[in-house]
């Protein structure tokens, strides 16, 4: 709210003054019985009609509890939540009358701002000037027999994009249901909450701010979702339901984390929803949704009607009017069918799986799948993670860029190997004969073939190898999400267990198919979600002798390792399985990984609570894979 402030006053009642008499002294409105003391009360009320200062009108208006109650009750009825009037051009006074137009801007809640020229009039009376009071000061068409009306008009929220163009979250068919804020009973509540495990707590404040007759949302729902619970809601006192349109994804579960979803506004989502949304709105809660709430929203329109009060309400004129403006598209980089093929690969996960596809030529995320769902949480994006042998990939690199060792290099693969007195075992006994190379090492998932090379390859150079994969970059994805943490550990024992992906190593299952898809098209770049908002970026370029070895044990993992479940006909794929340990109390778990790439697909999966990557990661994949359409392979 616009305060002027005490020098500020004083010079605009000069000013005044000298407009009048050509006099700098101010006289005290109400006391003094001059001519210039009519325009410097008119200043001084303007002044307090901006603070809603009703408390100051007695001295200066001839009727001030009436002015105070009915410039309440306009701004009430007006939704006002500031107020400016500004006294404009030369009073026009007279022994004992004065007169000045005044611009009033007052700034509707969830609406924008009305400005008008209003006209406000002091007299003498009784040898003080005060401000004469009529409806008609508030807005020169207002009477005792006229109020005023706002309407609010919501324009259609824009979709949500994908890269082809086709709308993800097209308008659909649903029930909005909502509580009539006057006819809530005590008993509303409970019977929701059971019905369809909502927030009440967060619903009664909503009826508490609303209106007697306003409509308060609870929730919106899809027809098939809707006509289960028809016949029990409609028994709910207060309740009502109307049919409506929404921009929906094909189902509840789809893209959500991504997407996000709108829904009654909650306080969290309307701090950044802008000044056009109310508590009573439904707003982005969630994802790009509530992320770029006030790009899809619009801008509302609204109408101000002069009415008779009375039943009627007959409209006597319309004061004014501005149209709605339809939010604007956001174009994601998402596939529909990458994204479909996504939701049905993970669809009957039990613990908290992600899988991620980008288009390795570009970093282009292609598909993001969180499960159990339906999930607001991204896990896909911001899990952090130990991503076990998965990360071979980048160590190989190491040890390969470093030439500590090649593909072909003699490795033994103890089913034990202790380091500084730290044991790592293998996940089973006897995985490779007693001969065996670097990459059967990489294909069997040999520990202890690995951290053999711990005292040869630095923390600093396990740290570079692992920037040059795009892992810790600064990513601006549109959405929060993490690019992974490989800090340089001069501790050997925690560097041998960060070189097969345990120790202080951290990613999340978007950071792993970034490394993939470097694996695949031999450059590092950040992802991108939002092409036109926050477009990714070319890293380094990995030498292409590192990247062509890379390759040849990524494939020899599918054709004769772990990721054998992956060896389909047509386009080769390579892959990197991984099993992670972690701790959960006293005891110990494991998340299951894979990542690989097939054309310019890369892709990478967690499952967590899996017992091994090729066991429980390597299906999800293969299932994603099978439904992918060929040219997303392209």
């Amino acid at each position: 709210m616009r305060r002027l402030g005490s020098v500020g006053l004083a010079v605009a009642s000069a000013l005044l003054l000298v407009s009048c008499t050509g006099s700098t002294s101010a006289p005290t409105p109400g006391r003094v019985t001059s001519a210039p003391a009519g325009a410097a009360v008119i200043t001084e009320f303007a002044a307090a009609w901006s603070q809603h200062g009703a408390a100051r009108f007695h001295n200066l208006v001839d009727s001030p509890t009436s002015a105070a109650r009915a410039i309440a009750g306009y701004n009430a009825d007006l939704g006002a939540t500031d107020t400016t009037v500004t006294p404009t051009g030369a009073p026009g006074c007279g022994s004992t009358r004065c007169s000045q137009a005044a611009n009033v801007t007052i700034s509707l809640a969830g609406a924008g701002r009305w400005s008008y020229s209003t006209r406000i009039t002091s007299v003498r009376r009784d040898g003080a000037w005060l401000v004469r009071w009529t409806p008609a000061t508030f807005h020169s068409g207002l009477t005792a027999a006229t109020t005023l009306v706002v309407h609010r008009a919501l324009p259609p929220r824009a979709p949500l994009l994908g890269r082809n163009g086709e709308a993800l979250t097209p308008e659909r068919p649903i029930e909005r249901i909502g509580v009539v804020a006057r006819e809530v009973r005590p008993g509303t509540y409970p019977r929701l909450s059971r019905l369809l495990a909502i927030d009440t707590a967060a619903l009664r404040k909503r009826v508490a701010a609303a209106q007697p007759d306003w409509l308060v949302p609870v929730i919106d729902l899809r027809r098939a979702d809707y006509l289960p619970l028809r016949s029990r809601l409609l028994r709910v006192p207060g309740i009502a339901v109307d049919p409506a349109r929404r921009a929906l994804a094909p189902t509840a579960s789809w893209g959500r984390a991504v997407l996000g979803t709108v829904g009654p506004a909650t306080g969290d989502a309307l701090k950044d929803a802008g000044q056009y949304a109310l508590p009573t709105d439904e707003v982005g809660l969630s994802g790009l949704q509530l992320a770029y709430q006030q790009r899809l929203s619009g801008v509302p329109g609204v109408s101000i009607d002069l009415v008779e009060k009375g039943s009627t309400h007959r409209v006597v004129k319309r004061l004014f009017s501005r149209r709605p403006e339809a939010g604007e598209p956001l174009t994601t980089s998402l596939d529909a069918a990458a994204q479909s093929a996504a939701e049905k690969a993970v669809a009957g996960a039990s613990s908290v799986t992600s899988l991620v596809a980008v288009k390795a030529s570009t970093g282009a995320v292609l598909a993001a799948a969180n499960a159990p769902g339906p999930t607001s949480y991204n896990s896909a994006f911001v899990g952090r993670y130990a991503p076990g042998s998965t990360f071979k990939v980048v160590t190989s690199a190491a040890l390969l860029s470093n030439s500590v060792a090649s593909a072909k290099s003699p490795v033994t693969c103890p089913d034990s190997r202790v380091i500084n007195g730290k044991v790592f075992t293998n996940y089973a006994p006897g995985i490779l004969p007693v001969r065996a190379t670097l990459a059967d090492a990489f294909a069997a998932s040999c520990n202890t073939a690995f951290v053999g090379f711990v005292h040869r390859l630095s923390g600093a150079q396990l740290a570079t190898a692992a920037s040059q994969f795009g892992l810790g970059a600064s990513w601006n994805l549109g959405l929060d999400a993490f690019s992974g943490s490989v800090p340089a550990d001069s501790d050997v024992v925690t560097r041998a267990a960060d070189m097969i992906g345990q120790g202080r190593v951290e990613a999340s299952t978007l950071a792993m198919a970034m490394v993939a898809a470097t694996a695949d098209s031999g450059a590092a770049r950040t992802p991108t979600l939002l092409p036109d908002v926050a477009p990714g970026s070319r890293l380094d370029r990995v030498r292409h002798t590192v990247i062509s070895q890379l390759q040849r044990m990524m494939r020899l993992t599918v054709t004769a390792g772990t990721a054998s479940v992956l060896n389909l006909p047509g386009l080769p794929i390579y892959a990197k399985t991984g099993t992670a340990e972690y701790q959960s109390g006293k005891s110990t778990g494991t998340n299951a990984w894979l990542i690989g790439y097939r054309g310019d697909l890369a892709f990478a999966v967690l499952v967590t609570n899996g017992t091994s990557g090729g066991h429980d990661a390597a299906p999800v994949v293969a299932a994603f894979l099978h439904a992918l359409p060929a040219p997303l392979y392209r």
